[in-house]
Order: structure tokens, then sequence, then C-alpha cells
């Protein structure tokens, strides 16, 4: 089966902090794990599925239309950042890995490298909240029926329909 990217880097591009510099080539892996590995979990295997099919037809309409739009675009961009930015600086060569540094800049310590990818993380699972609540009243109304729709395949992933997002203080 091809895969679909529910994103494009332009869409990244225009929506985050990663600016225009980035190389398409090495943004796209991290967009694919973050869409894997986030957004099954989030959609469940049935919509994520039917999401597939229909970008690859160019058929999304309708509610399919606003969920991607609305909803998963941005929830999808603040993932990928979160996957990029701890790869951000590193360039994998035959010889191995390489950090670039630019002659004029400093590179961020990990603290600051460890504040940023939890602000991305944060924004990702905001965006992942807003989603899994408009899904759920979409669905009981009857708008996006594979939300909630099961087949028993073992090998399915179900909607985490939990909180992802937790702006408080933990203690």
């Amino acid at each position: 089966m091809a895969f679909a990217l529910f994103v494009s880097r332009n869409d990244i591009i225009k929506n985050t902090p990663l600016g225009g510099a980035i190389d398409a080539d090495k943004l796209i892996p991290f967009i694919r794990t973050a869409q894997e590995k986030y957004m099954l979990n989030l959609l469940g295997t049935v919509l994520y599925d039917k999401l597939q099919t229909s970008i690859q037809s160019g058929s999304v309409t309708g509610d399919y239309q606003t969920l991607l739009e609305d909803y998963v675009k941005p929830t999808l961009i603040w993932y990928g950042c979160t996957e990029f930015i701890p790869f951000s600086s590193i360039d994998f060569k035959s010889g191995g890995a390489v950090k670039h540094l630019s002659e004029q800049s400093t590179a961020p310590t990990k603290v600051e490298l460890d504040y940023l990818l939890n602000k991305a993380l944060n924004n990702a699972d905001y965006y992942a909240t807003r989603m899994q609540d408009w899904l759920i009243a979409t669905s009981n109304a009857g708008g996006i029926p594979e939300y909630l729709q099961v087949t028993g395949d073992q090998t399915e992933v179900y909607p985490d329909k939990s909180s992802q997002y937790f702006g408080g203080i933990h203690f």
C-alpha cells in the first residue's frame, strides 16, 4: 500500500519556527515517523486508513476535510517538530555522525533543546486534545463513523481517547 503524508513540508515550514531553510529530504522521514507514531494512535486504524485512501484518491471532502485541515495538520505539524528537533543539527554521513556549527553561532545546550522539545510536545498535545474532542462530538453525531468503528482484527490500533494535554504543574 502506498503511503500518503497528512501534511507537507510547506505546512510545517509555514506553521512552526523551523523556517524555510529546512531540507525537505531531512524533514520528511520525521513527518512520516510522527504520523505513524502519534496519528495512528490518535485516529485508530480504521479512520487512519480512510484518510490515507482519501488523500491518495484526491477525495477528501466534508467532515474529513475539516478533520484533516483543522485538526490533523496542526497536531501532526507539532509532533513532526518533536521528532525533528533532536536531530536538527546532526547529519549522518558514511564516516559517521556530523554536527553542524556555523562560525557565527553557538549550539544550544541540552537543557535549551529539551525546553524547545517540551514546548513543541505541549503544542502537539494541545492540538491532539482538540482533535479528539472534535472527533468524539462529530462521530457521536454520525459525521465520522470510522472513529468509533472497530473490526476486531488483532493488528488494529484503537483510537486513544485519553487526554493528551496537561498544561498544569506536576508535583
